[in-house]
């Protein structure tokens, strides 16, 4: 089968280098001049770690493992410990925090060269009664049998088979970065978060003494004002070492990721055109599963394309069968509870439970909104 990815991010490359495993012609095209280096990094769970290493391509190795995660008000005090080792001993898939790059970087390295073509946006997409047919920013025509948009939120494919409308801001803005920052933390297996009235800040290891630190907050930062500088007076009070970590950043250390959301539709294209990722189903990153619902996506498609049949059934069969996981993970992502202040409720719920059944509650969690760990089938 011939096949046309639109974009090479996580979700897009994943697919690209499943299909070629299974003998499928495959052509991704990129809008961006060269491999992307930018973002901060992301969290892979075991259901994203999972995915990755059924697609042919596992992460092994990347990035800082995690095994623990705290959550503790701003002034330091824990209320909920989480064992992530529970997920390993499971699914056989720990946690860990990986820069985007090296996972791009890993998936692009399983594709044979030429697969993936830079600098190329896609301005139309056209159903024909035999494929589908795309045109690139330079007005050359790509005919295939199948185009999957793994464009993100601002998804072109999605415009052109699905809904012309947005992805809607819920007013909730991630401040992020990647830096050599509070090597406590960043050279350790232990991520925390601090939650108070000003927002939330996650520190997570992420390798190679680097750190994953995130600032959420319910508005934006105001017009004028260095965003580090906002930060430092929004944040002051919170424990250390929040104080420790925005007196060693600057501006350019700081990247701006405004919380939007996508309706999950039952059905995400059109004929042989179908979409994945953030493209399909855009939603707040406070769950941290946007990268691995792009990894499932791209699991359950490749099992899709691999099949017999019409290929547009078995698109729609893969997009009903996603969109019921993906939609209970979206709903959760979308209240950000995890970004407001608990209840005395919900604090002495955590105190009580421990960090092992904390453990096997998130793993329920996360088993809800998988495809790969409940291994489904098109």
């Amino acid at each position: 089968m011939d096949v046309v990815i639109v974009g090479a991010g996580v979700g897009g490359l994943a697919l690209a280098s499943g299909l070629v495993a299974s003998g499928h012609r495959v052509r991704v095209f990129e809008r961006a001049p060269a491999p992307r280096t930018d973002g901060a990094a992301v969290t892979i769970f075991s259901n994203g770690a999972a995915a990755a290493a059924g697609l042919g391509v596992p992460l092994d190795g990347l990035g800082g493992r995690i095994e623990t995660l705290t959550f503790c008000l701003s002034d330091g005090r824990a209320f909920v410990r989480t064992d992530l080792e529970v997920m390993r001993a499971r699914t056989g898939f720990g946690v860990a925090t990986v820069p985007r790059a090296a996972i791009l970087a890993r998936f692009a390295g399983a594709l044979p060269p030429g697969t993936i073509t830079y600098g190329r946006e896609v301005t139309s997409v056209t159903l024909r009664p035999d494929g589908v047919s795309i045109v690139d920013g330079e007005g050359v025509g790509h005919a295939a049998d199948v185009v999957v948009g793994a464009d993100g939120y601002r998804s072109a494919v999605r415009r052109a088979v699905l809904d012309p409308a947005p992805a809607a801001r819920n007013g909730w803005v991630s401040w992020q970065g990647l830096t050599r920052s509070v090597p406590e933390i960043a050279e350790s297996a232990h991520a925390r978060c601090l939650v108070g009235p000003e927002g939330l800040c996650g520190l997570m290891p992420a390798g190679d003494g680097l750190l994953q630190w995130w600032f959420d907050v319910p508005e934006p930062a105001p017009a004028g004002r260095p965003v580090v500088d906002w930060l430092r007076a929004r944040f002051t009070g919170y424990a250390e070492p929040v104080d420790q970590l925005l007196a060693g950043l600057n501006s350019a250390d700081v990247q701006e990721f405004p919380h939007v959301l996508h309706e999950v539709r039952n059905e995400w294209g059109r004929g042989p055109a179908t979409l994945l990722g953030d493209a399909a189903h855009a939603f707040p990153p406070s769950q941290a599963q946007g990268a691995n619902q792009a990894l499932e996506d791209a699991w359950l498609l490749r099992r899709a394309l691999d099949g017999s049949g019409p290929v547009a059934d078995a698109l729609r069969r893969y997009e009903r069968l996603r969109a019921r996981r993906v939609r209970r993970i979206s709903r959760l992502a979308a209240s950000e509870v995890t970004n407001r202040p608990p209840s005395a409720l919900a604090r002495a719920g955590g105190r009580l439970l421990g960090a092992r059944p904390m453990g096997r509650i998130y793993l329920a969690t996360i088993r809800r909104c998988s495809s790969v760990l409940n291994d489904e089938t098109v």
